[in-house]
């Protein structure tokens, strides 16, 4: 029961932490209008945005919460996070024929998580394993 516990609280940890991460560097993305023109938010709309950024806060302030990552998780999270940010930009534009800077932008977002996965791939130390073991 007590393995079960910790697997959930880490998928859950894992998933909040990757899922506010993306959603957050998406939606600033689009805000800052600095890759593209901002979107025009009406007043209701923003007050949606601001529940919206709340929440993927709160989420992303749970996730961390509820059980601290170890250096394997927070590389993973990472790199989910960057799987989002890369493909969903690109596979939008590959449907729609339309590439625009926000393409770029948000990409580019994917590639920063990227590298900062790569990066506490690289500094975290793994225990040896036998030689024929693959690392996937």
């Amino acid at each position: 029961m007590t393995m079960n516990r910790t697997a959930i609280r880490s998928a859950s940890s894992f998933f909040l932490v990757t899922f506010s991460t993306a959603f957050l560097f998406t939606l600033g993305a689009r805000l800052t209008g600095w890759f593209t023109r901002a979107p025009e938010v009406e007043q209701a709309q923003l007050s949606m945005l601001g529940v919206a950024i709340m929440i993927a806060v709160v989420c992303l302030a749970v996730g961390a919460g509820i059980r601290r990552l170890s250096a394997g998780e927070l590389q993973s999270a990472l790199l989910g996070a960057s799987a989002v940010l890369l493909s969903t930009p690109l596979a939008i534009a590959v449907l729609t024929g339309d590439w625009q800077i926000s393409t770029a932008a948000v990409s580019g977002m994917g590639v920063l998580t990227l590298a900062l996965g790569w990066l506490v791939a690289l500094t975290r130390k793994v225990p040896a394993l036998h030689e024929d073991h693959i690392d996937g």
